[in-house]
């Protein structure tokens, strides 16, 4: 599978529900400047927009779903991940949608939107990206950091 097709034809499912969306995690580091490689596609969405939105990606193959997860209950840190996957013979692809909510409240708020030949793309801002690194803090966030933080004026 190749993900930046996956990336715009989820994009573009979600531009025809008319869900607000933006793209964050690895995808928006490198839309940001700070090249690197990933496994798997983030987007934000209103949490009122979570089951629509599943039933957008369902037609592209999106129809493993998980049981929503939560990061850091009961803290400020505390964030909410609905994924569901792809599986595509011996291939898989993972979407997470993260829920602007808690931590994450306001962070829809925040976005870009890029016209691409492939279609329009909603991506987090550079300031609401590292806002989410930071609160998630694990190794690879830390290491986005340092890349993002570089390429700051």
């Amino acid at each position: 599978m190749n993900l930046v097709d996956e990336l715009h034809a989820i994009a573009a499912a979600f531009e025809a529900a008319g869900i607000r969306y933006a793209v964050c995690g690895g995808v928006a580091v490198t839309a940001h400047g700070a090249t690197r490689s990933t496994k798997d596609i983030d987007v934000l969405v209103a949490p009122d927009d979570v089951a629509r939105a599943l039933e957008a990606v369902r037609p592209l193959g999106y129809s493993f779903v998980a049981l929503p997860m939560t990061f850091d209950a009961g803290t400020p840190r505390e964030r909410h991940v609905q994924r569901v996957t792809k599986i595509d013979g011996s291939e898989h692809l993972l979407l997470d949608l993260m829920l602007a909510d808690a931590a994450l409240a306001g962070t829809l708020d925040d976005r870009a939107r890029v016209d691409l030949a492939e279609g329009p793309l909603s991506i987090v801002s550079r300031a609401t990206l590292i806002r989410m690194k930071r609160l998630a803090g694990r190794p690879q966030d830390l290491a986005d950091l340092e890349k993002l933080e570089a390429g700051s004026d």
